[in-house]
């Protein structure tokens, strides 16, 4: 399939997460390829690229937001999507606190949409849209060099970028816990693979009520080995078993609990994290999430 991806390349100067979790995978999977980078743009204008290219399918990242990509060619993509020529596709990213003042409002500009959260299907289906389906965040295995477990140096850790809210979490528990942040991708994904328990704090900053959502971190910990400890946030049932594929807590005293009865008992700690990678690699490894995700919305 010939696919025009449409994407920022890069976020905050690196290269971001839809380089190696979207455009690398999708070429493995043998997709003729063309990135059209929304922080940058190309050479030729977006409307040239469709001529010349003539993609079955404009598989979209928009973020609507001009600070991260300036170049996001949204008149073009509507234009396309209103042709009928071509099926135009977005994944949406932040749909527990952007939906109503993002993603329901653009969500016409495509044939389709995803969601990562499924509560969210029923939101756009009562305000009229029929052309979502559900998505979640994957992770390319094809970078995540697995170590043996007990080789592993980093005990339990958090990696990821000191927000306010994760620091006073942190700040708040006695856990010996190793936090990781202003590494590259590359680095990151070499500290996952070194980690026995890997935890993940699911509410965003950005949202003003500091709701939980869906965390590609969830698959970057299994992805790597490690056991997937986790801030329980609705929906993750669907994807782990949940005491037997991962932990989860609900508040920092029910983390520092299982935390410390993870690391006094490395057995279990194993065998959680091997359970958890087994599912990772049934349902969640980037190449099958992406094409079940096109085969959805070649039938949307």
């Amino acid at each position: 399939m010939k696919i025009l991806f449409t994407s920022n390349k890069t976020y905050r100067g690196a290269l971001d997460g839809g380089w190696w979790y979207f455009y690398l995978p999708l070429k493995s999977l043998g997709h003729d390829i063309y990135f059209y980078d929304t922080v940058e743009g190309c050479e030729k204008t977006y409307a040239e690229i469709i001529e010349s290219f003539k993609p079955d399918l404009i598989f979209c990242i928009m973020t609507g937001d001009a600070n991260i990509a300036p170049k996001e060619p949204w008149q073009d993509i509507l234009k396309e999507t209103q042709s009928g020529r071509t099926k135009t596709f977005n994944w949406f990213c932040d749909d527990t606190w952007r939906y109503d003042n993002f993603s329901k409002k653009v969500c016409h500009y495509f044939n389709v949409c995803s969601t990562p959260e499924r509560f969210r299907a029923d939101d756009y289906q009562k305000d009229g849209y029929n052309n979502i389906i559900v998505a979640n965040w994957h992770a390319n295995s094809d970078f995540y060099q697995l170590k043996d477990f007990n080789n592993k140096t980093n005990e339990i850790a958090f990696i990821g970028f000191p927000t306010p809210s994760r620091k006073q979490f942190f700040d708040k528990t006695k856990v010996p816990l190793k936090f990781l942040s202003g590494i590259s991708q590359e680095e990151l994904f070499t500290e996952h693979c070194n980690t026995k328990i890997g935890v993940n704090l699911s509410k965003n900053d950005n949202d003003p009520f500091k709701k939980t959502q869906m965390k590609q971190r969830i698959f970057e910990i299994p992805a790597g080995g490690g056991l997937l400890m986790t801030e329980y946030h609705s929906g993750i049932e669907e994807y782990y078993k949940i005491d037997n594929e991962i932990i989860t807590f609900s508040t920092i005293d029910e983390f520092a609990q299982k935390a410390n009865y993870l690391l006094n008992n490395p057995a279990i700690c194993k065998k959680i994290s091997q359970n958890g990678y087994n599912r990772f690699l049934k349902e969640h490894e980037s190449k099958i999430r992406l094409s079940k995700t096109i085969e959805k919305i070649s039938q949307t």
